[in-house]
This record gives structure tokens, C-alpha cells and sequence, in this order.
């Protein structure tokens, strides 16, 4: 194992979160011994690893599997095009990149195995209607890395695992999934990547929204929309403007309603979203001919 990657990777994560050697030293060990681990001059007890991780938001496994990866990069470059292909949903080649790399060695580290089968899992509930199968192979993924640690990908795991029940009718399985996975991602002492608990959210007023729990979903819509402009993003902002005009229609607050979709279409038309803009239009002009609309099916 190489532990000289462990300091540098311990060393990029402190910089990311913008702190000294002593900030992340405090209570676990001594400055020099934190400038003694990014030098890769000494290794660290696993007990202080442990912390060291928790500390800067990481999985500790992540650290031994980066000590025993020589192509970290290639990995790397091997996530970020799965991750792209998910959020275009072109399962097809998601399932044709996890064929030509099943047998490659960089791939069988826990941490690692971890990501693909979260990426197997979404290509049998997308492509072969498993849905058995799909909840075996994301349970399969949320223990590979054998700790009990929560981390932020696995908040995103079970978002997917939401998601499969969602859209199979199993509405209330789906948002209890979302409320622990929210519950335990706002438990971590610093959230790296925001979306995660939107898309949560997100999830979430779906769900409440299908089991005609309008007030509970606007009220989730609402917290959403606030985190979005606190955190300076449009990720799925649209999405929970559109959603939380759904309620309020539902709720008989037709004005208030057709307001928040207006909101939404105009940020699906600026960002070209022009499936979602199509449903907005449709109902909206459903909603002014016959005062109801046709409720449509989208992820």
C-alpha cells in the first residue's frame, strides 16, 4: 500500500474545507502529527484516521482504498462518465461501461464495488423492470463498503432506492426513505455537495404529493425552494417551484398555484428543459379550460 496518496488525499480534503493542520488536529492529535501524515512520513493509528475522516466528511475506507488504487485516476474518470450518463438517463451506456470494467481489478476495493452497483441497480430498475432485483443489488451497495459510517453518496443511494418505490406506486416506503436519509445527512458536520439534499427533498414532496399529502409536501416544497437560494443553486428549483404549485391547485389555491408553475416554467424554459415546459404548459392550459389537469408521470 502506498500511504503516501492517504496524507496528499487527507492534505486536498483540509484545503477544500479550508482548514489548518490545527483545525483538523484539534481533539484527535497534534499539529506536527497532521503534517507528519500529509508528508506521508508517518501512518496513522486507525483510531485517529477514523476521526480524521469524520472530521473532514469522508467514509475512513475511502482513505485505505486510495492507498491500495494505483489508477485512482482512471477510476475517477470512470465515475464522473457514470455520473454524467445517470443524470442524462442513458441507461444503455451506463450497462455497457459496467460490462467492460466488471472483471477489472480497480473496481472489487469496497469503496469502489460500491459505485458500480449502485449503477447496476439503477440499470435493472431502469432497463429490465426489477424491481426485486434493483433493491437487492442498491442494499447490496449501501453495505459494500462495510462500515456503518453514513456518508453523502449513500444519502444518494437512498435517493434511488426512493426513487424505485416511488415509481412503483409505493409512495410511503419512498418518503420514509427519504426523511431518515435527510435526518442523517443533516447529522454530518459539513454537507460537500448540496444537491444531494435537494434531490432528497425533492424526492420527498413527490411522494407526500402521491399519497394526497399536499400540506405536508408544500411544506417540504418550501424548505426545498429556501435551500436552493440559501445555497445558491438551481438544482432541481424548478422542479420544487412546479411541484409546489401541484399542492396548492390541489389544496383548491388555484391563483397561488398557477403563480408558483409560472415561476417554474420560466426557469425550465431559460434552462432548456423543454420536457418539463411542455408538462407546465399542458396543465396549465388543462387547469384554464376544464379547472383541473391530467396529472402527468416524470422523474
Amino acid at each position: 500500500m502506498d500511504f503516501s496518496r492517504v496524507g496528499k488525499k487527507i492534505h486536498e480534503l483540509r484545503r477544500y474545507h479550508r482548514m489548518t493542520q490545527s483545525d483538523l488536529a484539534r481533539d484527535i492529535c497534534t499539529q506536527a502529527q497532521v503534517s507528519k501524515i500529509e508528508n506521508g512520513t508517518i501512518i496513522p493509528y486507525s483510531n485517529t484516521l477514523f476521526q480524521i475522516a469524520e472530521r473532514l466528511g469522508a467514509d475512513m475506507y475511502y482513505f485505505f482504498e486510495e492507498a491500495r488504487t494505483d489508477r485512482a485516476d482512471y477510476v475517477e474518470e470512470v465515475f464522473e462518465r457514470l455520473r454524467d450518463l445517470r443524470f442524462q438517463q442513458k441507461y444503455e451506456e451506463i450497462r455497457e461501461i459496467l460490462i467492460h470494467e466488471k472483471k477489472n481489478p480497480l473496481f472489487q476495493p469496497g469503496y469502489y464495488k460500491q459505485y458500480m452497483l449502485w449503477h447496476e441497480s439503477i440499470c435493472v430498475f431502469h432497463l429490465d423492470r426489477e424491481l426485486k432485483r434493483a433493491l437487492q443489488l442498491i442494499q447490496e451497495a449501501l453495505e459494500a463498503d462495510e462500515s456503518t459510517v453514513f456518508t453523502e453518496r449513500k444519502g444518494e443511494m437512498m435517493n434511488t432506492k426512493a426513487i424505485f418505490y416511488d415509481l412503483t406506486n409505493n409512495y410511503h416506503q419512498a418518503s420514509i426513505i427519504c426523511e431518515e436519509a435527510l435526518s442523517r445527512l443533516r447529522k454530518l458536520k459539513r454537507i460537500k455537495n448540496p444537491s444531494i439534499e435537494l434531490r432528497l427533498i425533492y424526492t420527498l414532496t413527490k411522494a407526500l404529493t402521491n399519497q394526497k399529502k399536499y400540506q405536508s409536501s408544500a411544506f417540504w416544497c418550501e424548505k426545498g425552494i429556501k435551500r436552493c437560494i440559501e445555497t445558491n443553486s438551481m438544482y432541481v428549483f424548478g422542479e420544487l417551484l412546479y411541484q409546489k404549485g401541484r399542492n396548492l391547485i390541489f389544496l383548491d389555491k388555484h391563483k397561488e398555484g398557477i403563480k408558483s408553475w409560472k415561476k417554474a416554467l420560466a426557469i425550465f424554459e431559460v434552462t432548456n428543459q423543454k420536457p418539463l415546459a411542455n408538462i407546465v404548459n399542458k396543465e396549465m392550459e388543462q387547469l384554464r379550460d376544464s379547472g383541473k389537469f391530467q396529472d402527468e408521470i416524470y422523474e
